[in-house]
């Protein structure tokens, strides 16, 4: 187990420690990911390139694995999921609860350029009928990143509208949704392709935006952030990729200097020969 003042580094530096583990071994990495609070381990997990995340997942024990990728943020999941081999990552799945790895192989299923791969279904929607004072108070308690615009969703699940969080906060608590909620002015496709979105106009008001399937059902919503994350990722790919590079050939230079020591003496032989006389 990992000693407070290392728990607490962890905590408050997750990035920091996710580019370490990046560095180190595989196999250290992932002993010292057996020995982090499973919760901490998915926050440092999700701070990691995917390469390198699917990299320490491949050596661990499939049910510590498992344990981790079920506490770590989906998008994380499937990124790293997607850079295994097939065989192995069907093997973590059967070792997380079943609506996570449901979830998770539906993503799987999409193109990882695509939408449907990066949506987020965990989160907040209200329905028509509901009062502002009771959508008030699911805002409150959800604790998740809802944003200002909230999702309005029918019985069938097809997306009827969204209101604005400043209306919820302006109007009385009997009055329903279905008479503040407004027309989805941007609506996603699961299958359009990531690119389409990257500078998209809507970013510049919205946190998210609502995502539906062929058939019309709201499957969650993609986030800005996602997509900024998605833009950086190759770079920190490349980078990651640089860094290990840099690593190997300066331990390689000390490894020949040191060989080169060994067969010269340390020195020219005629030095070696002056100073025995």
């Amino acid at each position: 187990m990992l000693d407070a003042v290392t728990k607490g580094y962890l905590m408050l530096h997750p990035a920091s420690a996710a580019r370490t583990l990046s560095r180190i071994d595989k196999r250290d990495a992932a002993s010292a990911f057996s020995a982090m609070p499973r919760q901490l381990a998915g926050q440092v997990l999700e701070a990691m390139a995917p390469a390198s995340a699917a990299r320490c997942l491949a050596v661990m024990q499939p049910g510590l694995a498992g344990d981790i990728l079920a506490r770590a943020p989906r998008p994380t999941a499937v990124a790293a999921l997607r850079l295994m081999d097939r065989e192995q990552a069907q093997e973590l799945l059967t070792h997380l609860p079943r609506p996570k790895a449901a979830r998770l192989k539906l993503q799987l299923r999409f193109s990882e350029w695509v939408i449907g791969a990066l949506v987020d279904d965990d989160v907040l929607t209200l329905s028509p009928d509901h009062l502002v004072g009771d959508a008030l108070r699911l805002y409150r308690s959800n604790g998740q990143r809802t944003g200002q615009i909230v999702t309005v969703i029918d019985s069938e699940r097809r997306l009827a509208g969204v209101v604005d969080l400043c209306d919820l906060l302006r109007n009385p608590d009997r009055r329903p949704i279905r008479q503040l909620m407004q027309p989805a002015v941007y609506v996603l496709s699961t299958r359009a392709a990531l690119q389409s979105v990257v500078n998209h106009p809507a970013w510049l008001t919205h946190d998210n935006l609502p995502v539906i399937n062929r058939n019309g059902i709201f499957q969650g919503v993609l986030r800005r952030s996602r997509v900024a994350q998605e833009e950086t990722a190759p770079v920190s790919e490349v980078v990651e990729r640089n860094e290990q590079v840099t690593t190997r050939a300066a331990l390689a230079d000390i490894f020949w200097l040191a060989i080169g020591a060994l067969i010269t003496g340390g020195g020219r032989p005629d030095d070696n020969r002056k100073r025995d006389a």
